[in-house]
């Protein structure tokens, strides 16, 4: 009977244990869930973008480094999926889809690495750490001029037009969140009670508020270039497009048109646009995209330009998209950064406005740049012919209206799709 007993001891100490560890599936979890809310937020469901507010949260519930900086990294690869195929067809000249994938990937991981330099064992050092690796990722360059659709930027789900306040308020949550595993989850129930409750209102801030967003769909409108002969030819498209539309009879006092509709534009091209402004829509305030060469005559500065009465204005995006068109300090030909400047148009109204260029709407720097300023509305002006098949436009639009909603502002937005 002993030796029976001793048998079956030592078949049970030899039998390999069949069950996963629950640290593992709990990790697991948390990454599943981070790559859903990536993948849903970044979709065509307004409701599903408040939930981004949780993914720093489960970032401060993984219990190991990598786990947790698995979790931004699912993030990021589900919320930028566009991003895959639309730069195999914006680079499609000279670059393979081996190549759009290495920087699809690149680009995450470059943006989830503060979230595992930052990390610590100890719950009061994550206190500090999650509001360390927030600043690193989206607000203080270099790292934030790749940490695209920032979970703050949903502040206004539960902070609606707190502005400033509620990015505060957000983070001093994340911090309590980081320091206590039950706030964590109180948390949690909150972002999604403020997303699925059936009195949930989604904000509208697509009013029309004397500003017509015009919309285009010219295939491969890409970056200007020294050919004026062709811009002059682009520019008679658009003039021609604008008179079909009879976008002069529309009672809106500014007309918004998208980015880089104008190419690349020298003196003579500027002036071309002022007359046929003047002439096709008379009175009214025109803000269109455009590139302006800069001072040292290689490189250009990517710019939204507002002429009213033959006035014109100008304001240069701040951060141009890394790699297609901003190179690097050291690049002899490529976009520059204009990380100073405030973004901010004054109408013929009186009301100030901030004008957002394409990629800058999934950053923080130029919202804030901007914001500062407390200007009365966001115009966002986009080219995105290259990915209009793809969840670019429908994140795009979502983050400004997320911003739009924690500013208390209303947005247009004028897109070449």
């Amino acid at each position: 009977m002993a030796n029976l007993t001793n048998l079956t001891r030592l078949t049970m100490a030899r039998r390999p244990k069949s069950s996963i560890p629950f640290s593992l599936i709990f990790s697991f979890s948390l990454i599943i869930a981070s790559a859903l809310i990536g993948y849903a937020s970044s979709s065509t469901i307004p409701r599903a973008a408040g939930l981004i507010l949780a993914v720093p949260v489960l970032w401060s519930l993984a219990e190991s480094r990598y786990a947790a900086f698995a979790v931004f990294l699912a993030y990021k690869l589900a919320a930028s999926r566009g991003l895959l195929p639309g730069a195999a067809v914006f680079l499609s000249e000279n670059h393979t889809m081996l190549r759009a994938a290495i920087l699809y990937f690149l680009l995450s991981f470059g943006a989830s690495l503060p979230f595992l330099i930052f990390w610590s064992k100890n719950r009061k050092m994550r206190t500090a750490c999650i509001i360390l690796a927030l600043l690193t990722a989206y607000v203080l360059p270099p790292v934030s001029l790749i940490g695209i659709i920032n979970p703050l930027m949903a502040s206004g789900i539960i902070f609606r037009g707190w502005g400033f306040a509620g990015i505060f308020a957000v983070t001093a949550i994340y911090a309590l969140c980081a320091a206590s595993k039950k706030a964590a989850y109180v948390f949690l129930c909150v972002i999604v009670l403020f997303t699925v409750l059936p009195d949930y209102r989604w904000h509208k801030p697509f009013a029309p508020d004397g500003v017509l967003a015009v919309n285009t769909s010219f295939s491969r409108l890409g970056s200007g270039s020294l050919n004026f002969a062709k811009d002059y030819e682009r520019a008679n498209m658009v003039f021609n497009e604008l008179r079909k539309r009879n976008i002069h009879q529309s009672g809106a006092s500014v007309i918004v048109l998208p980015e880089t509709i104008a190419g690349r534009l020298n003196y003579s091209g500027l002036e071309l646009w002022r007359a046929n402004i003047k002439r096709l829509l008379p009175g009214k305030a025109v803000i269109f995209g455009a590139e302006l060469p800069a001072s040292d005559g290689k490189k250009y500065n990517n710019a939204a330009i507002l002429i009213h009465n033959g006035e014109i204005s100008v304001v240069y995006q701040r951060i141009p998209i890394p790699y297609s068109m901003y190179r690097g300090p050291f690049a002899q030909t490529s976009a520059r950064l204009n990380l100073w400047n405030s973004g901010i148009f004054l109408l013929p109204d009186g009301r100030q406005v901030a004008v957002i260029i394409c990629y800058e709407a999934f950053l923080t720097w130029p919202l804030f740049a901007s914001m500062i300023h407390s200007p009365d509305k966001i115009i966002c002006i986009a080219n995105l012919w290259w990915c209009r098949e793809i969840n670019i436009p429908a994140a795009m639009k979502t983050a400004v209206s997320l911003w739009a909603l924690t500013f208390g502002v209303t947005v247009t937005l004028a897109m070449n799709i």
